[in-house]
């Protein structure tokens, strides 16, 4: 009895906890988005399956993805915990915001410009032995998505205000735009867009979800724009954390550039197979990500700036408990592999023997999931203490084991052996991480 008790209670008192409560909500509006997104996918997966066309896209869109999950994603993860910082030291936050949002526009022009510039010189080099037509085909869906580049650096600015104030539902949400889209002209324009169906729908959906960032952000009354304060403290540690957390992010953004890569130098379909196995895989990674990275990233620059002991002890307890839940749900989906496949994509164009493929693609890529998730826990926390340095040397290790596992092991085992090699570097990741953050933990004991 005194143990049911104690376990009630300490249920009880977990609930109680905002912190928990924030994970809930991003958890739960996150799986409705993906849930649709999902529905797209599946959508997409039938109408298109294994073509040529797929394959286009998805190299038109390395580049512009590549740039925001490196330069827009790193700039928020900065902005945070800097940000955080200038309220707590009572500073100009108008200033701070104003300088920010002008930084973000100067370099997303400057990237855009450059992509745009660079564009003939690598697609040939990289993706070789294809027709014109195919290389036409990329380029003309590579312009169609490279305006998405300022809209997802606008957004990545306004999501991390929304998180900052404690607003997870909303900056949860907005994703849920750019699959509404796609769908709508999956549905009702197919004829009318053609083959640039699925880069339009991106552009699109880009700028929905900038517009309702940005109404949203008046609205809460969240953006206060003034002078731009290049002056302030947080702000050139911001920009001095900016260069080895790019290259971080570059590095680790790498891996997919460098999977896609070698897919593509497979039989044609192979990229497509790859990215359909890597779906369930990055559904619930996304989910978990996202629900616990959102939400433990101003939690700990909180935490850190008053009390960095509780901040260690949260993210240790952190970590434990999210990878024993991450194998359990991902034994299960383990086991269905085949059937999730067969469920969602066999249709059309989508054959039997796709299915088989892609399960075991999948059931591969599973295996990453909660070392990855765990991985975001501890990479979140170096980004909170400013150890961005670290997380640089740990993404040269990755994109070195990355490149040398997928050379050899696509040889061995063709598209399976590259969802081994991202498997592998995913586990390799997060041990370096996690001893990493301990020897961080032996130093402050010592130190303190």
């Amino acid at each position: 009895m005194n143990i049911i008790v104690k376990l009630r209670d300490k249920v009880s008192s977990l609930f109680q906890s905002s912190f928990l409560t924030n994970v809930l909500i991003v958890a739960l509006v996150t799986l409705v988005v993906k849930i649709l997104g999902f529905f797209k996918e599946m959508e997409v997966g039938q109408t298109f399956g294994m073509s040529e066309l797929l394959d286009t896209f998805l190299i038109a869109l390395l580049i512009p993805g590549f740039i925001h999950n490196v330069f827009s994603v790193s700039f928020q993860n900065l902005f945070i915990p800097n940000y955080i910082a200038e309220q707590k030291q009572k500073g100009n936050l108008a200033g701070f915001q104003t300088a920010c949002f002008l930084i973000s526009i100067c370099l997303s022009i400057f990237l855009i410009s450059a992509s745009y510039l660079v564009t003939d010189l690598y697609l040939e080099d990289f993706f070789k032995g294809h027709s014109p037509n195919y290389y036409s085909l990329i380029r003309r869906q590579f312009y169609i998505l490279l305006p998405c580049i300022l809209f997802w650096s606008f957004s990545s600015l306004l999501d991390g205000l929304l998180k900052i104030k404690g607003l997870f539902f909303n900056s949860s949400f907005y994703p849920i735009f750019t699959s509404i889209i796609i769908l709508i002209l999956l549905f009702f324009f197919k004829e009318q867009f053609g083959v640039y169906l699925l880069a339009f729908g991106l552009l699109l959906g880009s700028i929905f979800e900038f517009l309702y960032l940005l109404i949203l952000s008046l609205v809460k009354k969240i953006v206060v724009l003034g002078r731009p304060n290049f002056k302030s403290t947080n702000l050139r540690v911001l920009l001095s954390q900016f260069p080895p957390k790019i290259g971080a992010g570059f590095l680790s953004g790498s891996t997919g550039f460098v999977n896609q890569f070698f897919a593509a130098q497979l039989v044609v379909g192979s990229l497509a197979s790859f990215n359909f196995g890597l779906k369930l895989p990055s559904f619930l990674v996304s989910i978990a990500a996202v629900a616990i990275g959102n939400v433990i990233l101003p939690y700990f620059s909180e935490i850190v700036f008053t009390d960095k002991k509780k901040a260690f002890q949260v993210l240790f307890k952190s970590v434990v408990y999210v990878f024993g839940v991450s194998i359990f749900v991902v034994g299960i989906f383990f086991i269905f592999s085949e059937t999730i496949i067969w469920f969602l994509f066999e249709e059309g164009n989508f054959t039997k023997k796709d299915t088989v493929v892609v399960s075991q693609i999948q059931r591969i890529l599973l295996l990453f999931v909660p070392f990855y998730v765990s991985g975001v826990i501890l990479n979140k926390f170096l980004t909170s203490i400013n150890r961005n340095v670290v997380l640089l040397y740990a993404s040269m290790l990755n994109l070195v084991l990355n490149i040398v596992l997928n050379y050899y092991l696509a040889k061995l085992y063709g598209i399976y052996g590259l969802a081994f090699a991202t498997t592998l570097v995913s586990i390799i990741n997060f041990a370096v991480l996690y001893i990493i953050v301990y020897l961080q933990h032996k130093h402050y004991k010592k130190t303190s």
